[in-house]
């Protein structure tokens, strides 16, 4: 703090003075203008101050807002992102599901193509065996046929025979199938015609026969004989018989 100095006054200012007036000069004027400026000053440095604060408080204000507004926001955000996470939560819950059912579904479908293969499996070996079977048959058949072949030059030189001695025709209507008409047999009716049908595609049967005979064992012994020209002429005689009666 300053030291207040008191100015000197001569003796001829102190018999000057008027009466009543102070011995010395307290320089009251010059204290009075100092504590003026002083005041001035506090005003000044209060004033600045109070601006001061009042641009800190404003500047709080507006700090305390926008962190008020981005709190909002990022509340705002994390809402939304929780939002977010369920859905998440829920579509890897609905796919988790959906990757149990096609697992599942694949499950089945490889059971079911085990059994597939198994059948296809099953399915081939009897595949096989039928083929045994037809290779087995066909041989049969091929022998069958040899064995035909082998009697043809035999049979039809007999049957040549037997066409002009017993009034015989022998025509082919169809596969594996031969006609034989007889005339000859019904003494009032010579040119009666007497017929049955041969099918010689395997064993020998008879499938057509007019007029009707017994022809069961005859058509047994020639399947046992494979003489068909002693059969030609067994059914002639039955056909002999059957006119006679």
């Amino acid at each position: 703090m300053a030291a207040i100095s008191f100015p000197k006054v001569s003796l001829k200012e102190s018999l000057d003075r008027p009466p009543g007036a102070p011995a010395f000069d307290l320089g009251f004027a010059a204290f009075e203008a100092k504590m003026l400026a002083f005041t001035e000053a506090i005003d000044a440095y209060v004033l600045r101050e109070k601006e001061a604060i009042s641009q800190s408080a404003a500047q709080h204000t507006a700090t305390v807002r926008d962190l008020h507004a981005s709190k909002e926001e990022m509340e705002a955000r994390i809402v939304e992102t929780r939002a977010r996470e369920r859905e998440m939560l829920d579509t890897i819950e609905a796919e988790r599901h959906h990757l149990a059912d096609l697992t599942a579904s694949v499950g089945r479908l490889h059971a079911q193509l085990a059994k597939i293969r198994e059948q296809a499996s099953a399915l081939d070996g009897e595949l096989a065996g039928v083929r045994r079977e037809v290779g087995l048959e066909r041989a049969v058949k091929e022998r069958q046929v040899k064995i035909l072949g082998d009697m043809a030059g035999t049979d039809e030189a007999q049957l040549a025979v037997l066409e002009g001695a017993l009034g015989l025709k022998i025509a082919g209507v169809g596969d594996c199938r031969l006609l034989f008409t007889f005339t000859l047999i019904d003494e009032a009716k010579p040119d009666r015609e007497f017929c049955f049908v041969l099918d010689v595609q395997e064993e020998y049967a008879i499938p057509q026969c007019d007029p009707p005979i017994a022809t069961g064992e005859l058509i047994a012994q020639l399947n046992a004989d494979r003489n068909l020209g002693a059969f030609v002429r067994r059914v002639r005689a039955a056909f002999v018989a059957h006119a006679a009666r």
